[in-house]
């Protein structure tokens, strides 16, 4: 993480719209905005997933990612438990099984038992939750009777999990699917899951936009929530991302690797804003193979790091705070300026200090003429309470890049200035009272 100290000048507020939000917001326990961070993996593609594995386990000890999510198999759980054992690392594990035979199968009900006796034995500690087969309405061969094989597949998968001690406490995720009639056609699971599935994916469009063109041709997080993750869960169980993200191969849809980086934190920051439980970025490395499919990692196909895996490095690194369960305090204040397009999400620490992120959810990337945009950054005054108790603040201030700028801030008669960008910030606020009592 860089750090540059630098002195804010008094802002010019003449010619900006000028608005005041009081905030009421919920305080969050800093490490659950961690804990809401995954990435998707593939142990057992015959790429550089397994002739590096090595270098990919060590990039993941960087990067502070504490979950993954992959496939079931013998390679995958020898890799998720050794992931566990040296890192504490946990795998969201498909327990899914195919009949033999050339080509995609149709699903398998009766090896079931056959892949849950394996987690068990091989790699059970290593396992945080459960989920039903991938995307089977796209990749079901020739299934015919696809929509009541998912079904059935995913009910009796969450009963055997329910009736069995050593499985019963993992949560179990719906099935993934890819279109609104997938999800309509299989129609509600609320008896046999814990977690909607949705693969949130809106390719090079902002993580917070409304629907393209307002007809939801690339759909927002809202059209997701009100009309797939309600076909699934009709009474509004939470939603886990088990894959998103963008892609960067330019000549099939993709959009610069700065644009990715910007986007791929602020996807996190949105979907924990939006009450998703957790996120698996779509995936840890580019795979040697070529179209969009190789250009989703957070890593090159050499392991080099691409501006989204700084990014995200760095909110975990600043927000990390393992520790036993605590409930969060108040912080009372206001954002005054041009708060148009700002987000916002308040988190505290063990320690008392609160941090409240922010940043500008707009286009970064201009998806027609594939180039990069630079949005003017917007002038705000945080505003604290009479008799606060925060005796001072620091600015983690993200770059294009992923990297991160640390200043401290002055604190003037309560208020704060300092400027939200498309990138992520977040602001230090240290608690002198609770730094007292210690």
């Amino acid at each position: 993480m860089k750090s540059v100290t630098f002195m804010f000048s008094t802002f010019n507020l003449i010619n900006v719209v000028f608005m005041v939000t009081a905030q009421s917001l919920t305080v969050f326990p800093a490490d659950s905005f961690v804990e809401s961070i995954g990435v998707n993996t593939h142990w057992t593609f015959p790429n550089v997933y397994t002739l590096n594995y090595t270098g990919l386990k060590a990039k993941l000890a960087k990067s502070g990612i504490r979950y993954i999510r992959d496939g079931s198999s013998s390679a995958t759980y020898a890799r998720a438990k050794d992931l566990y054992d040296s890192l504490e690392i946990k795998t969201n594990m498909i327990p899914e099984r195919r009949k033999s035979g050339p080509g995609i199968q149709p699903i398998d009900p009766t090896q079931i038992d056959v892949v849950l006796n394996e987690i068990k034995s091989q790699a059970l500690c290593a396992i945080v939750s459960l989920e039903a087969p991938n995307e089977y309405d796209v990749f079901h061969g020739s299934d015919t009777d696809w929509v009541n094989n998912i079904r059935n597949y995913t009910i009796l998968l969450y009963k055997k999990v329910q009736t069995d001690e050593m499985l019963r406490n993992l949560s179990m995720i719906g099935p993934s699917l890819t279109s609104l009639e997938a999800y309509e056609a299989v129609g509600n699971m609320d008896s046999y899951i814990d977690y909607v599935n949705l693969h949130l994916y809106q390719w090079g469009y902002w993580p917070g936009n409304e629907g393209w063109d307002n007809k939801s041709t690339i759909p927002s997080i809202t059209y997701y929530f009100n009309k797939y993750a309600r076909q699934q869960s009709p009474s509004g169980k939470r939603v886990q991302s088990t894959e998103t993200g963008y892609q960067d191969d330019l000549h099939n849809a993709g959009l610069s690797e700065e644009a990715d980086g910007k986007y791929a934190s602020r996807a996190f920051a949105e979907f924990f804003r939006r009450g998703i439980y957790r996120t698996f970025k779509y995936e840890l490395v580019n795979q040697d193979i070529p179209g969009k499919e190789g250009a989703f990692g957070l890593l090159r196909n050499d392991l080099s790091e691409k501006p989204s895996f700084r990014a995200i490095t760095n909110l975990i690194s600043i927000l990390n705070d393992k520790g036993p369960n605590f409930e969060p305090s108040i912080l009372n204040y206001t954002l005054n300026g041009n708060v148009e397009n700002v987000q916002q999400i308040l988190f505290q620490k063990r320690d008392g200090d609160f941090y409240l992120m922010v940043w500008l959810e707009v286009s970064s990337w201009n998806f027609t003429t594939q180039i990069d945009l630079y949005p003017s950054p917007q002038q705000v005054i945080l505003t604290l309470s009479e008799n606060n108790s925060i005796s001072s603040g620091i600015l983690y201030a993200f770059d294009n890049t992923g990297n991160v700028y640390i200043s401290e801030l002055i604190i003037h008669q309560n208020q704060i200035a300092f400027n939200v960008t498309d990138k992520i910030s977040i602001i230090q606020l240290n608690n002198n009272s609770v730094q007292e009592k210690k």
